[in-house]
Order: C-alpha cells, then structure tokens, then sequence
C-alpha cells in the first residue's frame, strides 16, 4: 500500500513538472505562433513557400540571437573539450617518401608513430613508469592525418609526404603537459625512424657467437667474409665523408678501414696459418670427406671451363686471321650528317673475349682445388694436440674481442654519420592549438546551416499541414 502511495505520488509531480515547461514553452513561443497565424490570415492567397519567405523575414530578429546563442555555446562546449590539444606537422622530405617508402626502401607506415613501441619510449623519455598508464587509452588519444585531403586517394594514386599529428590531454598524466609529451613522442619514432629505416645497415649486423661449432678453418673464412663486407661498406663511407668523427672519438671512416685490412692480412691470416700448419680440427674424418665433396664438384667445373675454352680457342684458329681481323661498317655521323666507315667487333672477337673468361675461371678453380689437396694433406699429418686446441680457441677469443671491438666502433660513428647526413629527412613543426582549431569553426558553421534549415522547414510544416485559414485545414 505505501509503495503505491509513493508511486502515485511521484508520477504526480513528474505530471505537474510537465505542465509548468508545457505552460513555459507556450508563453515563449506564444508570440511566434501568433504572427504566423497573423501571416496565415493576411497572406491566405500566397504559396506555403511564399508565406515561409515571409515568417523567417519577419522572425530574423529572433532567429538572429538564436542562433548566435546556438554558436557562443557550441563554440565553448568546443574549447573546454579541447583545451590542452597539442599538434605537430610531420614532413617527409626524403625522394623514397613519394613512392610511399623509407630511405631504405622498405614500405612506410605513418601509423608505427602511435605503436606500443614507440609510446613506451615517449613515457620512458618524460620520466613516467608505462605500467602506471593506460597504454590503449593514451594512444586513442594520438590521431595522425594527411594535411593534404588528397591523402591515400585510390583515385588518382596520391601519396602523402606531410601528416598533421594531434594529441589529447591524457588524465593520468598530470606532471608532464600535453605539448611536452608530444615533443617527446616525436622524439621517440625519430630515434626509431632513424635506427630502423634511414639506410639499409644490415651488413653491420653480424653476430660472432655464430661460429663457436664450426671447424676452425671455416672460423676463419667466416671471419674473412664478414671483414670483406665491413670494408666495403667502410670504402663506401670513406668517398663520402673521410674526416668524420661521432664526437666520442678520433675514429673517423678512414682510420677504421685500415683496421679492418689489419685484421682481415694479420689476425685471420694468422689465425688460419696455425690452424693449416697443427692440423687441428673437431672432426677430421667429416672434414676431409666434405673437402674432397668439394673438389669433386670444382674438378666438374673445371673441365667444363677448360672444353669451353677449347671449343671457342679451336674455332678462333679454324678462320684465316686476314680475314677477320677488320671488318668496316657504313655509319651516318648525324652531327655532321654525312657518311664514314667505321671499325666494329667481329664474332672472333667475342669468342676470343669468352675463352679469355672461362680460362681464367678454370684458373681459380684449379687453385682453389690445390688449396683444398694441401689442407687435407696437413690434416692427415697434423695431430690434435690439446695445448693446439687451446690455442686456437684463445686466438678465436682474442678475434671475437677485437671484432666485437670494430664492429661497436663502425656502428657507432655510421648512425652518427646517418643522423647527420638524414637529419632533414624527417622533421616536425610542434604547436598548440589556436582559439580559432579550439572551437572547430567547420563546425559552427554546419550547426548554424542545420539551425536555419530547421527553422525554415518547422515554418513550412506550419504553413502546410496547420492552417486553418477559412475553416479549411491544409
């Protein structure tokens, strides 16, 4: 029984508060309801169209302050949401970036700014533990567009080079501003962009724990593989920058050249003269037989090298010299537009070219045979002493401290060098948001078009479907 008394009770007053803004709502719109009536009746031959020209004319006053009211509040729901907006412009100016690729020709992807990754380096570089953050919510908060509205068009294939980058005010961080955490993300996917794509340094990536099974003269041709590479691609540097340094060091790409040839003519020289002259190795038997595996297969190729170049030397001695050794050729010179003879190659020369080749070919491929003969050779003669074994691991360990050594060294003074040479490649313009970006101007301008198109079709309705003009309801 008490529950229906408070249940009545309470629909009572939520009646009674529905009549007073009924009542309210009356006394406003009274007077507008009156001069459309007063328009309806002076005006009862007119069009519906006509007759709503008419009423908005008449109300543009009220609908005026209306809609200034409309924009002033919009415009402050505006602001306060994006008070604390930070934004930065990202330009790519690099000639890969309009193929949609990186310096280093892999595919680019603006949206690895806002990845884990490169977020957890942004909290880590303004002093916040990434455990106490909600990482899903801080990267909604990062929203990156093209600045060209053109931007990934599958109509005409445009590629953008420029991105607007905005960010949110996250509550969970309160020590560090929305515009220093955004300094500090741009700073985050630099560090990234410029380790990870700026050039292709693969070559450097080496990794001396890989040999430790291997039998000991493969240790030193591996050695010598990776040295090889890490010379040229220091040659390479040395024709673009000689006096480089990093700042730490005097090491420039030159000094560390010269390195690298003393490592490759002394220490793996060394190195595998020792293992050649002891014989040692983990599995002499298995080695041999992959030796001999290898020889038979370079003593195929020989052959097949020394027929071709039998082949082509006998056929070069089957033509009369005479007749071979010129041959002219009527050629137009266009510049001068005349006539002249000209000398050109003849197939003998060619075949002559060929079999110059596949001598020489079939000339490393014998010393590469006798190489192998003399390593099988020692072995069968060499025993594996211990105090040789151990040796050659400290020789192998000595190798690995020094490469370890060159590689940190050339490591170090190429990212140095690729941030200097790439420092433009990538850059960022960092800056709060206007008053103007605050209240979304776009905006008020659609909320003010919906306003008038609202007012004009309520006074259309009115005048089609409500008036009562000579008893007639149209």
């Amino acid at each position: 029984m008490e529950f229906q008394i408070g249940k009545k009770f309470r629909f009572t007053r939520l009646n009674k508060l529905i009549e007073f803004l009924a009542k309210q709502l009356k006394k406003l719109f009274s007077p507008i309801a009156n001069l459309l009536d007063e328009i309806d009746n002076n005006y009862n031959e007119q069009s519906v169209i006509k007759k709503t020209l008419i009423g908005l004319f008449q109300l543009r006053v009220a609908i005026g302050l209306s809609a200034i009211v409309i924009v002033v509040i919009s415009a402050c729901v505006f602001a306060a949401h994006n008070e604390g907006e930070s934004f930065a412009v990202m330009s790519l100016n690099y000639e890969e970036s309009a193929k949609g690729l990186n310096p280093n020709s892999t595919r680019f992807n603006v949206y690895e700014l806002k990845s884990p990754a490169v977020v957890e380096d942004m909290l880590y570089y303004c002093g916040v533990d990434p455990d106490s953050v909600d990482m899903d919510k801080l990267i909604d908060s990062i929203t990156i567009k093209p600045t060209n509205s053109k931007g990934f068009s599958s109509d005409d294939y445009y590629i953008a080079t420029s991105y607007r980058i905005a960010m949110k005010k996250v509550e969970n961080i309160k020590d560090v501003s929305t515009r220093d955490l955004l300094v500090y993300l741009c700073r985050a996917y630099k560090d990234v962009f410029y380790d990870h794509y700026a050039e292709n340094r693969a070559v450097l990536d080496f990794d001396v724990e890989e040999f430790d099974d291997l039998e000991f003269l493969l240790v030193a041709d591996l050695l010598k593989l990776k040295a090889e590479q890490q010379s040229k691609y220091l040659n390479t540097r040395v024709k673009q920058s000689k006096t480089f340094t990093d700042g730490t060091s005097d090491e420039t790409f030159k000094s560390l050249s010269e390195k690298v040839d003393d490592f490759k003519n002394y220490d793996i020289e060394g190195y595998r003269s020792f293992v050649l002259q002891t014989g040692i190795a983990h599995d002499k038997a298995h080695f041999q037989r992959v030796l001999d595996y290898v020889n038979l297969v370079e003593g195929i190729k020989y052959n097949k090298d020394i027929a071709a170049y039998g082949v082509r030397y006998d056929g070069i001695e089957i033509f009369n010299e005479a007749m071979i050794s010129i041959v002219m050729i009527p050629t137009v010179d266009r510049e001068k537009n005349n006539y002249y003879m000209s000398k050109t190659k003849t197939a003998m020369d060619y075949m002559a070219n060929q079999a110059d080749n596949y001598l020489e070919t079939a000339q490393e491929t014998a010393k590469k045979i006798l190489t192998n003969e003399d390593i099988i050779a020692k072995m069968q003669e060499g025993e594996n002493r211990e105090s040789d074994v151990k040796k050659a691991y400290n020789m192998i360990k000595d190798m690995q401290i020094k490469f370890n050594k060159l590689g940190r060294q050339i490591e170090s003074i190429d990212k140095a060098y690729i941030k200097y040479k790439t420092k433009d490649y990538i850059t960022f313009q960092i800056s709060g948001s206007s008053f103007m970006q605050k209240i979304k101007p776009n905006r008020l301008f659609l909320i003010v078009v919906m306003f008038l198109a609202c007012c004009f079709g309520a006074t259309w309705v009115r005048f089609r479907y409500f008036s009562e003009v000579r008893g007639i309801k149209r």
